[in-house]
């Protein structure tokens, strides 16, 4: 979910509307609550040269922030993408993810072409 690009033109109360789906979505998908919300500044990746070249995404963990309860979440969420939709951050793209542990580097091993 590469949330800011959609963050931009939205207003705050669509905002929370969808930011409220995405954490019943989760509890729906995961049968749990999440725990915390992660943020990495994404990217693609080249594979190789297979197929004309293909990518695959990156992620490098920029913070974790522990959650308790569903009030919080949405309020942590709008203040992840204010932060992340600033001047400071706008040359690179941020992931920002409900979550059951803390943000890691991915993918864990390299993909390769099959």
């Amino acid at each position: 979910m590469h949330t800011l690009q959609t963050h931009r033109s939205e207003t705050p109360i669509q905002r929370t509307e969808r930011f409220k789906e995405w954490y019943e979505r989760y509890v729906e998908f995961q049968g749990e609550e999440p725990i915390t919300i992660t943020v990495h500044q994404v990217w693609h990746q080249y594979g190789g040269p297979e197929e004309g070249g293909w990518t695959f995404p990156c992620g490098y963990p920029i913070e974790t922030v522990c959650i308790f309860s569903q009030a919080q979440a949405l309020r942590i969420l709008h203040e992840l993408h204010e932060k992340y939709d600033g001047e400071d951050y706008e040359d690179n793209l941020y992931d920002i993810c409900l979550a059951q542990g803390y943000a890691r580097f991915y993918p864990a091993t390299r993909p390769h072409y099959e």
